[in-house]
């Protein structure tokens, strides 16, 4: 096992590791569209807002029409490599951060711009801005999801179990709209998040396990 904050307790298998990363390659080319189309977009909208022109308006409609249909596709591309239970309106405040980051991004590249610096620095300042945004993703991510499943493991809140060392899934509701669902490690304590069933596609959590979990691992109530 291991916490994704303190690193590997036990090392997944490199046959696992190197089928994730074939998968997950996959993904990339539709990702760096979508961050190209971003950094565009940032700099003509900037262009737009400063020193308006046709050119600088048709640009950043352009970037930002890659960036969005690149963020899609990787979404769309990143279902086939896992599988992933978040918290309640993970999405919403995702998207409150993201938004918020970027008008703070925004702002800090017209203030970069009304320093009369050169053309480099305000290059620079949306270089950092991404990347900030970048940041703030991930965190989000390690923050609100409660379960995932993919080629290397099961991840339960912030704990990750390699496939190897997992005996077996279960799933139980616990409640009225809940459902606890967990992972029973070998010579170790079984790991359990309760998750809201408006969260949950039982049907996809199946799936998953039958395209991710070593043939034999069962889903079954504790």
């Amino acid at each position: 096992m291991r916490n994704i904050d303190g690193g590997f307790l036990a090392a997944p298998d490199q046959a696992s590791l190197q089928r994730r990363e074939q998968d997950v390659r996959k993904g990339k080319l539709a990702l760096m569209l979508a961050v190209v189309g971003g950094f565009v977009a940032l700099i003509a909208g900037y262009n737009v807002v400063v020193d308006f022109s046709p050119v600088s308006l048709v640009v950043t409609m352009l970037a930002l029409a890659a960036a969005i249909g690149g963020g899609l596709l990787t979404k769309h591309l990143m279902h086939a490599v896992r599988f992933r239970v978040h918290k309640p309106n993970a999405g919403l405040v995702g998207a409150a951060k993201l938004s918020g980051m970027v008008v703070a991004v925004l702002g800090f590249i017209a203030l970069v711009g009304s320093l009369d610096g050169p053309g480099v620095l305000r290059i620079i300042a949306i270089a950092i801005g991404c990347a900030a945004i970048g940041y703030v993703k991930t965190l989000h991510d390690q923050q609100w999801v409660l379960f995932e499943l993919d080629a290397v493991g099961v991840r339960i809140e912030r704990t990750v179990v390699p496939w190897r060392d997992v005996t077996r899934l279960t799933i139980d509701p616990v409640g009225p709209g809940m459902t606890r669902l967990g992972a029973v490690p070998i010579n170790a304590a079984p790991l359990y998040v309760a998750v809201q069933d408006t969260e949950l596609d039982q049907r996809l959590l199946a799936d998953a396990v039958g395209r991710f979990a070593p043939q034999g691992t069962q889903l079954a109530r504790a």
